[in-house]
């Protein structure tokens, strides 16, 4: 083990201290050794906190940092400025990882000398872990090695690429040289992460195997009520996409049109969950979003174009699309 390489695994800690030790201890079960395990404290509230100190009271290979509630971004970009490995895992501290995650993801890292390796995962709900999940995070299709970009296309276009960082072992050398980094303050972060060091990565291998288990619980980020901060959070990521896709000359492929219209669509969903005050609040800002879409054509995408005419009219292309459209 003294060979291989050294495996940084960065959790952001807030407030999971019923969670924490299934989640670090599935770290240090792992078959693979040479590994670091980075936990940042967010400003956790409970005990969160105390319980990362006493995981590095009693384990060498556990680093721990505390700082200010900045939000999961501002945890994980300070959890990477400290890591020391070649490679980067990020983990979510109310998550688990399978016990020969780490070394199958290594093994074929090395192998293919990859800047990021991918693979899939299973859902579970919080306390009920034999409860059918709809939302899994599983491929049909085998991929093989090659750029990020055409990686990227391919899982688009078979409607298989889920942007999350823990679905992936990272190259540190690819973070640091191209200076990615999670945006800070927002919610849908990895939108924006994955896309861009997919974009950057000379290349990316696959290990077709479910190496990691999601948990869903009432109040976690995703599942919470929506807000004025997501709307806020899928414009900021909508229009990240969107000047990284101009400023790289990727706008002339259709992967990256297709991409940033997703995630334009995100601006209209999160818009149309919000009360009646806060979509006061967030009009204009929504118009200017229209605006910017319309101007660049909708990216080629007519109901895209629809939506920002009206729901109304979106709603009639839909089902123009559905039915005479197929003929």
């Amino acid at each position: 083990m003294e060979n291989l390489p050294l495996i940084s695994v960065i959790i952001p800690v807030y407030n999971v201290e019923k969670y924490l030790e299934e989640c670090v201890n599935s770290v240090l079960a792992q078959t693979y050794k040479n590994i670091e395990i980075i936990l940042v404290d967010d400003g956790s509230t409970d005990s969160s906190g105390k319980l990362c100190d006493s995981f590095a009271e009693n384990h060498s290979n556990i680093k721990v940092f505390h700082k200010e509630n900045g939000g999961q971004s501002t945890a994980r970009n300070m959890g990477l400025e400290k890591a020391q490995g070649k490679y980067i895992y990020f983990l979510d501290s109310d998550d688990i990882i399978v016990p020969d995650a780490l070394e199958k993801l290594c093994a074929v890292a090395e192998a293919d000398c990859a800047d990021v390796v991918f693979f899939d995962a299973l859902s579970f709900i919080d306390e009920k872990p034999d409860a059918e999940m709809k939302q899994t995070y599983l491929r049909t299709h085998k991929y093989p090695v090659q750029s990020g970009i055409k990686t990227f296309e391919l899982m688009q276009n078979r409607n298989e690429y889920h942007c999350v960082v823990w679905g992936m072992l990272l190259r540190k050398e690819l973070l640091k040289k191209n200076d990615i980094e999670f945006i800070p303050g927002i919610y849908y972060e990895d939108m924006a992460y994955t896309y861009e060091l997919l974009c950057r990565a000379g290349t990316v291998s696959q290990c077709p195997e479910v190496l990691y288990k999601r948990r869903y619980r009432e109040n976690s980020t995703m599942t919470s009520k929506k807000s004025k901060k997501y709307f806020d959070s899928s414009v900021a990521v909508y229009e990240y996409i969107r000047d990284f896709s101009f400023d790289n000359n990727l706008t002339e492929f259709d992967f990256a049109k297709k991409y940033i219209a997703r995630n334009a669509f995100n601006v209209f969903n999160n818009y149309y969950l919000l009360n009646k005050q806060d979509k006061k609040l967030c009009q204009d800002k929504l118009s200017d979003v229209k605006k910017d879409i319309l101007r660049d054509n909708a990216y080629s995408n007519t109901a895209l174009k629809m939506k920002c005419y009206s729901n109304l009219l979106w709603v009639v292309y839909k089902f123009y699309e559905k039915t005479i459209g197929r003929f």
